[in-house]
């Protein structure tokens, strides 16, 4: 049974706000109407989603969860191997088969055949499950760093703030003072503690 792949999220969300590229006014003029267009600076932020989730709270308390689950799979996997394994080496030990009797070496060859089975069903169920959490916490993390640009595109308090903000993988370059990704896990990490603390309070 072939063990699992490590996991490896890659994340390719763009997260935009709103641009004000120009305003469009009538004038009279000669009772005919044109349009005039006023241009607008704006700052544009970009964010490393990777570092996001290696570097937050979030996506550290995620990947250690489905670490957890993975290794539990792996763990029931490996029993049932080193089970299957043991009934091969019996079955290939000619002085072993050749002091039992017929039953109990159809016993042994059907035990594993049905751990064969076994193995790769539980192997196909557990590989489902991971791509579903895997799914899951890639939507949990998108989620998150939406909330968190949107709240430092808002804060004013840089003196600027920021009119849209795309991830590195949608930019072939990019100074690096545009970087906001160290911002927003700061806010990721902000909203993680309050919502951790909201919820410890409703349990209690």
């Amino acid at each position: 049974m072939k063990k699992y792949s490590q996991w490896l999220l890659c994340l390719g969300i763009c997260f935009t706000g709103s641009m004000a590229y120009g305003q469009a006014t009538p004038n009279a003029n000669n009772g005919n109407s044109t349009l005039s267009n006023n241009s607008q600076s704006f700052r544009i932020g970009i964010v490393n989603t990777k570092k996001c989730l290696e570097d937050s709270k979030l996506g550290k308390q995620e990947q250690a969860n489905f670490e957890k689950m993975k290794q539990q799979m792996e763990s029931v996997l490996q029993e049932k191997e080193k089970v299957l394994e043991d009934i091969e080496s019996k079955l290939n030990d000619d002085d072993y088969m050749d002091s039992v009797s017929d039953e109990v070496a159809s016993e042994l060859k059907r035990k594993k055949r049905n751990l064969r089975n076994e193995g790769m069903q539980l192997q196909s169920q557990y590989m489902q499950t991971l791509q579903q959490a895997n799914v899951k916490i890639i939507q949990k993390l998108t989620d998150a760093i939406g909330k968190a640009s949107s709240q430092v595109a808002k804060d004013a308090t840089s003196g600027q703030t920021i009119e849209v903000i795309f991830t590195d993988e949608a930019c072939t370059y990019f100074a690096p003072s545009l970087d906001v990704t160290d911002r927003i896990v700061a806010k990721m990490n902000a909203i993680f503690d309050s919502e951790q603390k909201d919820n410890s309070s409703k349990s209690q």
